[in-house]
């Protein structure tokens, strides 16, 4: 798996690196004809007249107009704007798709440690329910054999008190019951 993690960045970077003669390809493309021309003559004006105002906004002035470009020069703004919007774009989306895949790989790992902690509890659970029936079958051994103990010099077999049977159980019952995963069962 860490030798997937750079060839992925290996990837976006030539993604990245593709972008900028491609994007000059979408500006030459869209200049060519006239409609194109307009669209970004319209785009380079508009880029003008935002930055131009926060220039002057910037320095404390207010705007009252401002002057339009020539068309050769909205036509090179506007298509600097385009192609530099494109790049930002395919940089962006490639930021995006490597939050994602990192996102999923964090599930995944999250995911296994959940079912690793799943595992452990029902191993404990179950060896805790093996070593309660044993327990069982001891008392019932040495409760069956209490005339036999006795002889041999042992100390006479009490049951326990059932309230203090059922104190313990609902003690258990209690932690049992608690949410110490907060994921859930």
């Amino acid at each position: 798996m860490a030798a997937a993690l750079p060839l992925s960045k290996l990837a976006g970077l030539l993604v990245k690196t593709l972008a900028k003669p491609l994007a000059k390809r979408i500006k030459h493309e869209a200049a060519r004809t006239a409609s194109g021309q307009n669209i970004i003559i319209s785009l380079g004006q508009l880029t003008h007249g935002v930055t131009s105002r926060m220039t002057v906004w910037s320095m404390g002035y207010k705007v009252k107009s401002v002057a339009p470009l020539d068309e050769t020069k909205a036509l090179a703004k506007g298509a600097e704007f385009l192609g530099e919007s494109f790049i930002f774009l395919v940089a962006g989306g490639i930021v995006v798709y490597e939050y994602d895949k990192s996102a999923q790989s964090t599930k995944v790992k999250e995911k296994k440690r959940h079912d690793e902690m799943m595992a452990t509890d029902a191993a404990l659970e179950a060896k805790l329910h093996s070593l309660d029936l044993r327990l069982k079958a001891l008392e019932k051994v040495v409760k069956g054999n209490r005339s036999l103990l006795l002889l041999l010099g042992g100390e006479k077999y009490v049951d326990p008190n059932e309230q203090e049977v059922e104190d313990a159980q609902s003690k258990y019952d209690d932690i049992s019951r608690r949410k110490w995963w907060p994921f859930g069962k």
